[in-house]
């Protein structure tokens, strides 16, 4: 799990968002409440297909559109969410049976985390460097 750091609130628009994921090389951003209460998830997804949907994607940049749109316009309201003792293994089988990119953390309501796929796959970097130097101290002996 990953805490959360970067998140959008009500009002925010798709501007606000775009400057987030960017800055942040992130593809998910939660929005909360004031009460830090997450009510739904504006991924970078969603963020082009508002772009593509917008009307003249050809003649209009996507800051433009982006200065226009809300961002509870296009959050995913629905979002499946895992609290802090869910495992890593349920937390992985819940991302590839729904197809998921990330998952929100939520203890006592309010959001504390997020999982995401670049989670696992630095897990996976990380134990197969560690397997590689164990087989190497291995052939040493």
């Amino acid at each position: 799990m990953t805490s959360v750091v970067e998140v959008l609130g009500v009002g925010d628009t798709l501007a606000r968002a775009r400057q987030q994921i960017k800055r942040g090389r992130i593809r998910h951003l939660p929005v909360v409440d004031g009460n830090e209460r997450l009510l739904g998830l504006v991924t970078h997804r969603r963020i082009l297909e508002c772009w593509v949907s917008h009307g003249h994607p050809d003649d209009e940049s996507p800051r433009e559109v982006a200065r226009d749109v809300p961002v509870e316009m296009i959050m995913e309201k629905n979002v499946l969410t895992v609290d802090p003792a869910t495992t890593a293994a349920e937390a992985a089988r819940l991302l590839e049976t729904f197809k998921l990119g990330c998952l929100p953390v939520v203890d006592g309501g309010k959001l504390v985390g997020i999982v995401t796929e670049a989670d696992f796959v630095r897990f996976a970097r990380h134990y197969f460097e560690w397997e590689m130097t164990s087989a190497r101290g291995g052939m040493r002996k």
